[in-house]
């Protein structure tokens, strides 16, 4: 407050004084005089806390947005639907795939409008399974209604996130109202008639993954491109596997019937490609596309559930329809504005 008092002796003792001025420098070859004790003399300042409150200093900053799988929970998980809540959650340059629309959404008004059109009021969409990634994730899930007791539609949602924490790209898809069953597999045969079975010796290296995004990586960029045989896949099920493919209407149960289904769909000319994947251990969510005697054939979406011995115990397909917006998807929704089936299933 004072600055440094021997520097400014020094100053004032160099000073050329007006006439009749005097000055008594203090002695300072004893060093400098004590300082006076002001805190008797100061007046009390008042108390401002009643005017402005109290003074806390800021929180830490937290970590730039949340996991991928707490956002989705936190989001689609509750009691309630908003899609204002999940437009909220969206970056402004998100995709938003919906395989039974005509063409993607684009930015959160889009997403926001598109979901309040689905959901009307006491809707919801219970999750059933969630994928555990970080930066991308994804859940199966099915519709719920305020005061009915079954559910309704089922579906798959793959998503990924930004640096921000927001929603940067979105697919989604929903079970067929129609399930054509091996009249699907019918059609792929006719499709590729006169197409030979591929005989090369397999290229890939065996590996025995026992997370849900490992097998997933593994299976669908590894050993599937490399010419592995359904075998290959079967010898990472589980012995009691649950498989829901919705072009079928009923699940395959156990390792027996999806071994009957998978080599029924070891079809000639029919290739799946992996498009994205989620990461997680317990649960992985992924979308695909399909060629056709080497042309773009329809897209989808998968999810994995692994067991804790890391063999795969679940399994939900969803191919995008043909139609878009699917006729019998659309007459549901006039049925039943909230469940979009026909029928309830039990819960």
């Amino acid at each position: 407050f004072f600055g440094d008092m021997q520097a400014a002796a020094a100053c004032f003792a160099t000073m050329a004084l007006a006439p009749g001025l005097r000055m008594q420098l203090p002695d300072m070859s004893k060093g400098l005089p004590p300082l006076p004790d002001f805190s008797k003399s100061m007046p009390k300042l008042p108390d401002f806390s009643r005017f402005f409150g109290s003074f806390s200093p800021p929180p830490t900053a937290k970590a730039r947005g949340p996991r991928c799988d707490a956002l989705l929970e936190a989001t689609f998980g509750g009691d309630t639907f908003d899609p204002a809540d999940v437009a909220a959650v969206c970056a402004l340059d998100v995709v938003w795939e919906d395989m039974s629309a005509s063409k993607p959404l684009s930015g959160p008004e889009e997403v926001s409008a598109a979901l309040a059109a689905k959901f009307p009021a006491g809707s919801r969409i219970a999750i059933e399974r969630l994928a555990d990634g970080a930066r991308s994730s994804g859940f199966t899930w099915h519709r719920e209604a305020a005061g009915k007791a079954g559910d309704g539609l089922r579906g798959t949602l793959y998503a990924e996130i930004d640096a921000e924490g927001r929603l940067s790209y979105v697919r989604e898809g929903c079970e067929p109202i129609f399930k054509p069953g091996e009249a699907a597999e019918a059609l792929l045969k006719a499709v590729t008639k006169g197409v030979k079975k591929d005989e090369a010796e397999p290229t890939y290296t065996q590996r025995t993954p026992s997370t849900a995004a490992g097998v997933v990586d593994y299976l669908w960029r590894e050993a599937y491109p490399g010419g592995a045989k359904p075998t290959e896949a079967l010898r990472l099920f589980a012995e009691d596997i649950f498989y829901e493919d919705f072009n079928y209407p009923t699940p395959f149960i156990g390792k027996a019937a999806v071994s009957d289904f998978v080599n029924a769909f070891d079809i000639p000319g029919i290739e799946f490609k992996l498009q994205r994947a989620s990461e997680g251990e317990r649960g992985c969510a992924f979308t695909w596309k399909v060629l056709v005697n080497g042309q773009e054939g329809p897209e989808g979406i998968s999810f994995y559930e692994v067991d804790g011995n890391g063999k795969v115990c679940y399994i939900r397909d969803i191919p995008a329809p043909s139609i878009k917006p699917p006729p019998l998807g659309s007459l549901a929704a006039i049925f039943d504005p909230q469940l979009r089936v026909f029928k309830q299933r039990s819960a």
